[in-house]
């Protein structure tokens, strides 16, 4: 995205639009896909010889749940994002593209789930708990770390 410096006034210039998903430039297949444009409610100002962007990014993304594997669709967004350009005398356009794919990467998941109350995968079948139990013997309570659930301490 550029910014036209020359067309920002004294008081500053709200920038709204849309970003094509090319531009965070993700490897295939990859744990995330995005799904649809980078939208921006921006605010461009001059400061000091500076230029100050302010505003939110939203993304729709599509991920793999971490608990039962399920792809499943999502917003990421960037409430905070602020950016301070100095040394811009003299220049007509800022490019603010590789800030703005930086920041939505930034605030990607590190963990997705589909569900908060996603119940994941069996530990010994591999059956989507989400859909009902599993009939393995033993339970919840079985598995590698079963044993401690009977810890007394």
């Amino acid at each position: 995205m550029l910014i036209n410096v020359a067309r920002i006034p004294e008081d500053g210039m709200p920038l709204e639009g849309e970003e094509p998903p090319e531009i965070f430039e993700l490897e295939e297949p990859g744990d995330f896909r995005v799904a649809g444009p980078v939208c921006y409610e921006l605010f461009a100002q001059l400061v000091s010889g500076r230029l100050l962007v302010r505003g939110t990014l939203t993304a729709p993304l599509e991920t793999r749940c971490a608990r039962c594997t399920q792809i499943f669709s999502t917003t990421v967004s960037d409430s905070g994002f602020l950016r301070d350009y100095s040394g811009i005398h003299g220049t007509e356009e800022v490019d603010i593209t590789e800030d703005i794919r930086e920041a939505i990467i930034l605030s990607l998941p590190h963990f997705p789930v589909c569900d908060e109350g996603c119940k994941g995968l069996c530990v010994q079948c591999g059956k989507n708990l989400n859909k009902g139990p599993c009939g393995c013997p033993g339970g919840a309570g079985s598995g590698a770390w079963g044993t401690l659930d009977n810890l007394s301490l």
